[in-house]
C-alpha cells in the first residue's frame, strides 16, 4: 500500500500518520479492523482504536521473535526478483505462539537471558524526546515477569530513587527502559 506523501513535515501527527503508512502499519490496522474468519469477527468484537493498535503491536513483536533465515532468504529473493514472482509465491509465515502470562516459560531459567543490572547498580531511565531530565536510582531488586507490552517475559527492576522530593521512594522499570550509570554515593 503506497500512500500519498505528507506535505507538512512540521505537523507531528501528519508525520506519525505518514510513518504508519510507510511501514505498512496503517494497512495492518485496517486489515485487523475488517478481519473475519470462523475464529474471529472484528465487526462483532467492536474493537476500539487502542485495541487495534495493541493487536498490531503484538503481531509485529511476534514477527520479530519468529524471524528465521529461511523466511528472510525467501523474502530477500522476492525483493531481488520481484518481476518474476507473484504474491502467491511468498514464503509461508509461521509465528511462534504467544507466551502465556501466567506460566513461566518452559525453559526457565536455563534459557533466560541474564539480567543486565544487579542489586547495587546505579541506573537511570532512558531519556524521552523533549525530556532531558530522567529519574535515577539504585537497583534494590529484580524479578522475572510477563511484559504484556512485548508479549514475552523479561526482567523488571525495583529502584530506590535518588530524588525522593516528590514523596515517591521507589519505582519499578523494565530492563529495556534503563541504562547503567557510573557508581554514585547515596546521599
Amino acid at each position: 500500500m503506497t500512500s500519498p506523501p505528507v506535505s507538512d513535515r512540521s505537523d507531528p501527527f501528519a508525520s506519525y500518520q505518514q510513518a504508519l503508512c510507510d511501514f505498512g502499519i496503517a494497512e495492518l490496522i485496517e486489515a485487523l479492523s475488517n478481519f473475519y474468519d470462523p475464529d474471529f469477527d472484528a465487526a462483532q468484537m467492536h474493537l476500539e482504536e487502542q485495541e487495534l493498535e495493541h493487536l498490531a503491536t503484538l503481531l509485529v513483536q511476534q514477527l520479530c521473535v519468529s524471524l528465521n533465515g529461511k523466511m528472510m532468504a525467501g523474502y530477500l529473493n522476492l525483493l531481488r526478483n520481484a518481476g518474476l514472482w507473484t504474491i502467491a509465491d511468498l514464503p509461508k509465515l509461521e509465528l511462534k505462539p504467544l507466551q502465556h502470562p501466567l506460566v513461566l516459560p518452559e525453559n526457565f531459567p536455563s534459557q533466560t537471558s541474564d539480567p543486565r543490572f544487579h542489586a547495587g547498580n546505579w541506573v537511570r531511565w532512558l531519556s524521552l524526546p523533549n525530556h532531558a531530565q530522567t529519574d535515577s536510582g539504585i537497583i534494590i531488586g529484580r524479578f522475572f515477569a510477563f511484559a504484556s507490552h512485548r508479549g514475552q517475559w523479561g526482567w523488571k527492576y525495583l529502584i530506590w530513587l535518588k530524588d525522593t522530593s516528590s514523596g515517591i521512594l521507589a519505582d519499578a522499570a523494565w530492563e529495556e527502559d534503563l541504562e547503567l550509570l557510573r557508581e554514585e554515593k547515596y546521599l
